[in-house]
């Protein structure tokens, strides 16, 4: 069993434990509930400069320690003043340190729209999610069939949530098909040996779909990989470690929204 599966299979035993918690129904209710309106990262795109999605993450499978002491209030003010135009929270406990507390205590402390970066399987936590105060949520198309793609795009958006779908490659880009999703995040990290590669990112977007705006995911480490991948047409960038592991966060997005 590679790590994406464990890591999913781990995640379906965490939602069963939180349904015990709170039953299904309950957390529809909640959701159903809450009165926050959600905010479009959509609308917010600057088309003029590079979009940030700066996020917060303490480790993963491959960095046991990016920044595990890291303050989720602090980082997200700093990324909020740095010029992020969103901002990513991983909600994963196993295997990235995320929790769900750290995603409602930076959306008490900022007013960007932010993404839950979670492994989502079940439609419980697409619910959960609009509870926790995410704005987007990610689907990765590698652990999803197509028709899954497309019934949970269209929850998130009953939920006024926005979709960051997540490919590696031609035959995940297939599998996403015409699922109206909102982002099209390609990932050039290698699963089995993590990996990256940027001439990846550069050489897919032959066959990206122009109607949908691209996220350039993983390996972006400098000012220099941003601009490279911005001239190959992508408007968006999530980056983690290297903001991460920055002294001022701050001043390292500003540097980067400022190619």
């Amino acid at each position: 069993m590679d790590i994406l599966s464990q890591i999913v299979e781990t995640t379906k035993e965490i939602i069963e434990e939180r349904t015990r918690m709170v039953s299904f129904q309950t957390m529809k209710s909640q959701a159903a509930d809450a009165e926050r309106p959600t905010i479009s990262l959509k609308a917010r795109l600057n088309p003029n400069k590079p979009n940030i999605i700066a996020e917060f993450k303490r480790k993963s499978p491959s960095r046991p320690n990016i920044n595990m002491a890291a303050d989720p209030v602090s980082i997200a003010r700093e990324y909020q003043a740095g010029g992020a135009a969103a901002m990513s929270v991983l909600t994963e406990p196993a295997y990235f340190g995320g929790s769900p507390d750290d995603l409602k205590a930076i959306r008490e402390a900022v007013t960007i729209p932010l993404l839950r970066k979670d492994f989502m399987v079940a439609p419980y936590q697409f619910y959960e999610a609009r509870v926790m105060g995410a704005d987007l949520i990610l689907l990765i198309a590698r652990i999803l069939e197509p028709q899954e793609i497309v019934q949970f795009t269209h929850l998130a958006h009953e939920l006024g949530l926005e979709v960051l779908c997540e490919v590696h490659n031609h035959e995940e880009l297939e599998k996403v098909g015409d699922a109206p999703v909102d982002f099209l995040g390609v990932n050039c990290r290698d699963l089995k040996r993590f990996q990256t590669n940027l001439d990846h990112l550069v050489e897919i977007t032959d066959i990206l779909p122009s109607q949908t705006p691209w996220v350039a995911e993983s390996g972006i480490h400098s000012p220099q990989d941003l601009k490279k991948l911005w001239d190959a047409g992508y408007p968006l960038f999530l980056i983690g470690e290297y903001l991460m592991k920055s002294q001022s966060p701050r001043e390292t997005l500003q540097e980067l929204v400022n190619p």
